[in-house]
């Protein structure tokens, strides 16, 4: 053989010479026969030891047939005592004849030749490479002769196979993958599998080195393990804490799944699929146990929902499914129809209390709230949410002593209406509609005073909810006015103000601006100076998203406190506040005033630093506050505007080449304020050098081409020129 290996290796080189080009390997054909009798006899075996063993056989070329006798001949030198190189010759042939599959793997599905691959596998004096082949071969019949699988179990240990993956090499955990994933592959047609499994939960390092493996080892081990960590929690829920509740496993398998093709992709899906797969099975079982507990068909300690060591505990199974939840691979395969309905089940069932419910909620709650993140799922689902989950997460709100647990009801009410309004063909779909106002009013509104006094950040997450409700017509602002509910609604401004939301002031101004709202109930309130505190510190603060609500609310307050809503009219004609006959048929009701209304006059800088503001709308709206606060409080705008000429003086230079309207406005509020100034005898201090940049201003506007901002031009240099120049 040596000399046929030297002759072969000669033939090439020698066409190479003549310029044939070899590409193809040359393979030296040999019955395994006769390579193992070569084996055996000592001087052969002396002098072929050195040379390769894919000399002597024919690695991948079983053709048609192997005579029963080459079956025997290799099988018997498996047997205890025989030559180790013989053996090794003799695994390797069996690792190849069974790698063609069934009917070739079925030759050697005996007993006999079991119990010798597992004697040599086991045996300590026996070369590594040695051991590892009657292992493969061991798995190559586990893979293709599936009865052989409780046979191999019974001289080789579940535990034993598994422990290879702490301390082996990558071959040999390669190998012991295959093996313990058949097993587990076919573990309903082995005995005793259960039993099996369970020794395992003797080996406290089994399941890091799995995690281990998945996070660090090759793709093929990563993959293998994978899958054995899958069919392993398939067959025994027990495991399925230990491994999903790990954050390390399921952020490696968020990593693997961004792999897009190859076995670990393959792997990787297999697995996830298989995972997801358990859950409605782990939600029908913890469902029959809460009903049998609230049947009272179980006693005691309640074990089946409490009991971590029971073997028939089910709780401790629920944070399996929140952490699934939380994996960008699991989210979207375990959020299905059957999942959601199963849910809603479960939260019917927790609008009764039953012991032990209080531990459960928490966690329920939980998994709704992070099956709810994804917006898809509730816009796809929208109808089980509203005839099924958000009643049910009212009715377990009332008289939750658990106040996580109330916050996480209305949190999850709140974060499924605000995705459901911010789609247009649900909010155009009159059923949905529909089912949105009746939980409203049948749910909502009747709690709600209790939401405004329940613990932080529930009164938030309340308001916020009733402003958006109240957006779409789904709650009417007739449906709160009552002193009490108006009164918490507007107490936030009694507090630290970096504290209010923008809920809050759109609340309120949803309140003051309601027709059916009574004037008295917000005079008695006592707040219009801190509205303008408000004003001042969201516009010092850059607050943004605050600006346009506050200055709503300031100028809802303003017109109330007119006395009269014909005054809305000076928002478009602001030429009518110099007009003394529209001045005389405005009828004052003194009872449906804002009393501290003057109070705002102080905030009169703010509203001229605001009418600044480069948003056109922001602008408007200030100027607009401007004018009606003139109206509603007369003496005090009055002394706020001329006070601060120089800002005036300032404002109507950056105006100048803006929006006509704010300009307008200004011109004519500074007009009625001179006016006031002089016809009520004031006392103020007015700087000379402002009011004659104030004069040059107004003279090159009477000029303009827009006749409404003449006209207010020549009325407000009217005005000034009768102003006394002092100092």
């Amino acid at each position: 053989m040596a000399l046929l290996t030297a002759e072969v290796t000669w033939l090439r080189w020698l066409l190479q010479d003549f310029g044939v080009s070899v590409t193809t390997p040359t393979l030296l054909l040999s019955d395994s026969t006769g390579a193992i009798s070569i084996a055996r006899d000592p001087v052969k075996h002396e002098l072929t030891k050195h040379i390769g063993v894919d000399a002597f056989y024919v690695r991948a070329a079983v053709q048609d047939q192997v005579p029963s006798s080459v079956i025997a001949l290799v099988s018997s030198i498996l047997r205890k005592g025989e030559d180790d190189l013989a053996q090794l010759y003799a695994l390797r042939t069996i690792d190849n004849i069974c790698s063609q599959g069934t009917d070739w793997t079925s030759r050697f599905a005996s007993q006999d030749v079991i119990g010798h691959l597992c004697y040599i596998y086991k045996a300590t004096g026996k070369q590594e490479n040695t051991r590892l082949i009657a292992i493969s071969c061991l798995s190559r019949l586990a893979r293709f002769s599936s009865s052989c699988t409780h046979l191999i179990l019974e001289k080789l240990t579940f535990k034993d196979i598994a422990c290879t993956l702490l301390k082996g090499n990558p071959r040999e955990q390669q190998i012991s993958l295959n093996l313990l994933n058949s097993a587990l592959g076919n573990s309903h047609i082995i005995p005793n599998m259960s039993r099996y499994i369970l020794s395992l939960t003797e080996e406290k390092q089994l399941v890091p080195a799995l995690i281990s493996l998945i996070e660090q080892g090759t793709d093929i081990l990563r993959g293998k393990a994978l899958l054995f960590v899958a069919l392993l929690c398939k067959n025994s829920r027990r495991w399925l804490p230990q491994f999903f509740c790990n954050a390390k496993l399921l952020s490696a398998v968020d990593r693997l799944g961004k792999e897009k093709d190859g076995f670990i992709h393959q792997c990787t899906e297999a697995f996830v699929q298989l995972v997801a797969s358990l859950v409605p099975g782990i939600l029908d079982t913890v469902s029959s146990d809460i009903q049998q507990v609230m049947g009272g068909k179980r006693h005691g300690p309640i074990t089946a929902l409490t009991g971590r060591a029971h073997p028939k505990s089910t709780i401790h199974l629920f944070p399996v499914i929140l952490h699934l939840l939380g994996s960008v691979s699991f989210n979207h395969r375990v959020v299905t129809s059957q999942v959601l309905l199963q849910l809603a089940n479960l939260m019917k069932i927790l609008e009764t209390p039953f012991q032990a419910r209080d531990d459960f909620q928490m966690t329920l709650l939980r998994v709704l709230e992070a099956a709810t993140e994804e917006p898809s799922v509730i816009l796809r689902e929208h109808k089980i949410f509203t005839s099924r989950f958000l009643p049910s997460l009212s009715i377990l709100y009332k008289g939750n002593k658990d106040c996580d647990a109330r916050f996480l009801c209305l949190k999850i009410l709140s974060d499924v209406m605000i995705v459901i309004f911010s789609d247009s063909s649900l909010t155009a779909d009159e059923q949905c509609l529909a089912d949105l106002k009746t939980i409203s009013h049948k749910y909502f509104l009747p709690m709600y005073p209790s939401f405004a006094e329940d613990e932080d950040p529930i009164p938030m997450y309340a308001q916020k909810l009733l402003v958006m409700l109240m957006e779409h017509d789904c709650v009417k602002v007739s449906d709160i006015l009552n002193e009490a509910t108006v009164s918490q609604c507007f107490e936030f401004l009694l507090g630290d103000l970096s504290n209010a939301n923008v809920s809050n002031v759109k609340l309120c101004f949803a309140l003051a601006s309601a027709p059916d709202m009574d004037s008295n109930i917000l005079s008695q309130l006592q707040v219009v100076r801190r509205i303008g505190n408000l004003l001042e510190f969201v516009t010092a603060k850059d607050m943004d998203d605050f600006l346009e609500p506050t200055l709503e609310l300031c100028r809802a307050f303003i017109i109330r406190g007119t006395g009269s809503n014909r005054s809305i009219v000076l928002s478009k004609e602001p030429a009518l506040l110099v007009d003394s006959a529209f001045s005389m048929s405005i009828a004052v009701d003194q009872q449906s005033c804002i009393m501290d209304i003057c109070d705002l006059g102080g905030s009169m800088a703010i509203f001229l630093e605001v009418v600044g503001n480069s948003d056109p709308q922001i602008s408007d709206l200030a100027s607009d506050c401007v004018v009606l606060l003139l109206k509603a409080a007369p003496r005090e705008a009055t002394m706020g505007l001329l006070t601060n000429l120089p800002k005036l003086s300032a404002l109507l230079d950056s105006l100048k080449h803006g929006a006509p309207l704010p300009l307008t406005r200004l011109l004519y509020s500074l007009a009625f304020s001179c006016r006031q100034y002089l016809t009520q005898g004031m006392i103020l201090s007015i700087s000379v050098p402002a009011l004659m940049r104030v004069e040059a201003l107004v003279s090159s506007f009477k000029g303009s081409q827009d006749s409404c901002l003449a006209d207010a031009a020549s009325c407000v240099g009217a005005e000034l020129q009768r102003l006394p120049r002092c100092g």
